[in-house]
């Protein structure tokens, strides 16, 4: 190890402590997007304006250029002025944290425990966008500077990314960027985001029709999550009587490891004496819902070599009485294969809902993203990984988006390690401690690898 390389990685070891300080600092702001309480300088909502301000305000502390760019998104500069820019993509709003009882300890106390830090927003992306700014730290203080490095604090990561987008028509674009918002070793395919809405409405009820009536039914909150929790109410001979169901919440991208409420609602409501205008309602609703995250009840299952299979969350259903007839509201979240075309998909799922008597309409769409494997940033990535590890394993996939989709030339850069559990958006969400530090080495290692020429 050289002595520059040294004196990079035993400032990370130094610093570490504080960065821990920070990080929880952090994890204690509860930042959700809040549009209700959006004010001209807070169009976010105070919470996440909060959550920018402290992360500026801990770098300017620290000696870096910050600057907010009018509550949507602010970043963390250093460098010389006119240099090649390379960005660092994190985002500091977090996902809802669902039910309490889910959680180990409180999700917004950071607490330490069994050798790991426990909180929403630990592992994404408050703790990796700490570690980020550590690294810069630790770079700076070890060696001349030939590049800009610009640190991007997005506030709407977890929604609509209406943060990046007002970057791209605000600010200068990186050459290179990586995002520390996934998995090691270096992610360089994400898959398609598709999210829609499908509509089932009921028949009118006849006023001889038997059976229980259909009140409400209410499941799940964000597309990106598998919903843990759903209820319903019926209507039983005068008898107000309210179904639950629970699952386990996971990240959309890997629904497989959650355990879908909604689905488990419809099926339940399968088996109650509903009248025959609302049992139809949920035979359909249950149909297109499916009972897997395939796609195939929407039509839609598919692969590549690349990026592997289609995942498709039932995010959320809301059912309701509507003019003497109830009707049903599903959302899929659908992560689709790098070479696969959104028409196709969309088509299918049009045809699905139209065979039931349903509708669909596209919520939001984001494309593919693929950086070859072979490319500069790509090899480079790679080669601080391997230096911090001793590991070089090949660059890999996944659902999830981030905001490397967004720009050009931008990959996903840990921080969960190969063979993690992956913990974003469920309860006890956290980080080990030696991966937090362990990913601060290799971001700074990466650091100085780009800010040498290519």
């Amino acid at each position: 190890m050289g002595r520059v390389n040294k004196m990079i990685h035993e400032t990370v070891e130094r610093n570490f402590d504080e960065q821990l300080r920070r990080t929880r600092e952090m994890i204690r702001i509860k930042s959700l997007l809040c549009e209700e309480k959006a004010t001209g300088d807070d169009p976010l909502g105070p919470d996440l304006s909060a959550a920018l301000d402290t992360f500026l305000s801990i770098a300017q502390e620290m000696g870096f250029k910050t600057k907010n760019m009018g509550g949507y998104v602010g970043y963390v500069e250093m460098g010389v002025a006119d240099a090649p820019l390379i960005g660092i993509l994190a985002h500091l709003d977090v996902v809802p944290e669902g039910a309490a009882e889910h959680w180990k300890y409180p999700p917004y106390a950071a607490v330490i425990a069994d050798d790991c830090l426990y909180g929403r927003g630990a592992v994404d992306d408050k703790g990796p966008a700490v570690a980020a700014l550590f690294a810069m730290a630790a770079l700076r203080g070890s060696m001349p500077l030939h590049r800009r490095f610009r640190l991007i604090l997005g506030l709407d990561e977890e929604n609509d990314s209406r943060c990046i987008k007002y970057y791209k028509e605000h600010e200068e674009i990186p050459r290179y960027s990586f995002s520390p918002d996934a998995s090691f070793p270096a992610v360089n395919a994400e898959k398609g985001i598709l999210r829609v809405v499908v509509t089932i409405k009921g028949e009118r009820r006849a006023a001889a029709s038997g059976g229980a009536e259909l009140l409400s039914l209410q499941g799940g909150d964000k597309f990106n999550v598998v919903p843990d929790s759903a209820k319903a109410e019926i209507l039983d001979d005068g008898e107000l009587i309210a179904l639950r169901t629970s699952g386990r919440a996971a990240h959309a991208m890997e629904p497989y490891k959650g355990d879908n409420a909604v689905q488990k609602m419809l099926r339940k409501l399968l088996t109650v004496p509903l009248r025959k205008e609302d049992h139809k309602l949920i035979e359909t609703a249950a149909a297109i819902a499916g009972d897997d995250w395939s796609g195939s009840s929407l039509s839609v299952k598919c692969s590549d070599d690349i990026s592997g299979e289609l995942t498709c969350n039932c995010a959320a259903a809301e059912g309701r009485v509507k003019d003497g007839a109830a009707e049903i509201l599903l959302k899929f979240d659908i992560r689709y294969p790098v070479t696969v075309l959104a028409d196709k998909i969309i088509s299918n799922i049009e045809a699905t809902a139209a065979r039931f008597g349903a509708s669909m309409k596209t919520a939001t769409h984001k494309p593919p993203l693929y950086v070859p494997a072979e490319s500069h940033l790509v090899q480079t990535l790679l080669y601080a990984y391997e230096e911090v590890t001793g590991e070089r394993p090949e660059p890999i996939s996944m659902g999830g988006g981030t905001y490397c989709r967004f720009l050009p030339n931008s990959v996903s850069f840990g921080p969960v390690f190969p063979d993690e559990e992956e913990v974003a958006h469920r309860p006890n969400e956290r980080i080990s401690l030696d991966n937090l530090r362990k990913c601060t080495h290799i971001y700074a290692e990466a650091l100085m690898k780009l800010n040498k020429a290519e």
